[in-house]
């Protein structure tokens, strides 16, 4: 059986600015370290903030086993479907500036899949479509070493039928985001990582954050084993395949900017874009699919918890931010 061992980005947040507290350090880090040599994994890298201000911030293990690289708060991992929520928010400013709306039919844009009549863009983003999910398992496929075109891959999987009416299930399904994505850039006329480079990474100081298909001397090597063999290089997946769904890299300190920016400042959007993207998207007949758009929705210790998790081949991901009127805890799974 595979296991995903990975260089292993687990991250949780709350504001940003400071220096690692020492307490903190002595209190994290053996757990840390003991919690990567159970596991096996090669690496991880964890940033927390609190209170305003980066209070830990600190990478273990190999980065790259082979070179005997260790792993520091430079180096670049794969985010997996923390991803998604940046597609989203990348359709949000498109609506900002109203060049589209997310209660669009999918049809204004790409008529020739199942039934984009019935779907809106933010059915799309909050996996109330019906839409089939191209990339359910949870293990590398060989035919993804070989690169594909989006557009081809909708083809194939945007145009099964659905799997239930639009609206009336929440299904977790990459498809949505590729096609959520290639609306952007129809919208747009721009590339979707470039664009969110020039309008976030940059302007927050996200310096390692782009795609992961462009590799870095600084980025971790991915890494899988086999029941309890040792740690094996993971195969990657070629272009295009987790387009506008799982396809960045960034540091934890990095994706630190981020969540303060965006959930904490909230300046990244208006406060009716932050609404609509932190916003619950209930089902046609009021269910609850404790999602918003790209964003999981929970408590944790009677605080509010928006999150979201990722997973491509050789790494997973966590990110989390938790708010309360009085306290911040981070939780590491």
């Amino acid at each position: 059986m595979m296991r995903f061992l990975l260089a292993v980005l687990l991250w949780c947040a709350l504001p940003l600015a400071g220096q690692q507290s020492p307490d903190l350090d002595g209190k994290l880090s053996p757990m840390i370290a003991g919690m990567l040599r159970s596991s096996g994994a090669p690496s991880v890298s964890v940033a927390v903030v609190d209170q305003g201000r980066l209070v830990y911030a600190k990478a273990f293990g190999m980065a790259d086993i082979e070179k005997s690289r260790a792993a520091d708060t430079s180096t670049r991992y794969a985010v997996g479907s923390v991803s998604k929520q940046f597609t989203a928010v990348a359709l949000l400013m498109l609506q900002e500036e109203g060049r589209l709306s997310l209660d669009d039919k999918v049809s204004k844009y790409f008529p020739e899949f199942t039934r984009t009549g019935d779907i809106t863009i933010r059915q799309l983003l909050a996996h109330t479509s019906g839409y089939e999910d191209y990339a359910p398992q949870d293990y590398f496929i060989p035919a993804w070493k070989k690169p594909t075109a989006p557009m081809d891959l909708l083809a194939h999987w945007a145009n099964k039928p659905l799997n239930f009416e639009p609206g009336t299930e929440w299904q977790y399904s990459n498809t949505n985001y590729v096609l959520a994505a290639a609306i952007f850039e129809k919208v747009s006329g721009q590339k979707l990582v470039p664009f969110l480079a020039e309008r976030v990474f940059r302007p927050l100081g996200m310096n390692s954050a782009g795609d992961c298909q462009s590799r870095d001397a600084a980025d971790a090597s991915g890494y899988t084993r086999y029941a309890a063999g040792p740690p094996r290089p993971a195969a990657r997946e070629g272009d295009g395949w987790y387009f506008g769904a799982a396809g960045l890299c960034m540091t934890a300190p990095d994706l630190a900017r981020w969540n303060i920016a965006a959930f904490i400042e909230k300046k990244v959007l208006s406060p009716r874009s932050y609404d609509e993207f932190t916003r619950e998207v209930k089902l046609s007949n009021g269910g609850s699919t404790r999602y918003a758009l790209g964003l999981q929705l929970g408590e944790f210790r009677g605080m509010r918890r928006i999150s979201h998790t990722g997973e491509v081949s050789g790494f997973l991901a966590s990110n989390s931010v938790f708010s309360s009127a009085s306290s911040t805890e981070c939780m590491l799974p």
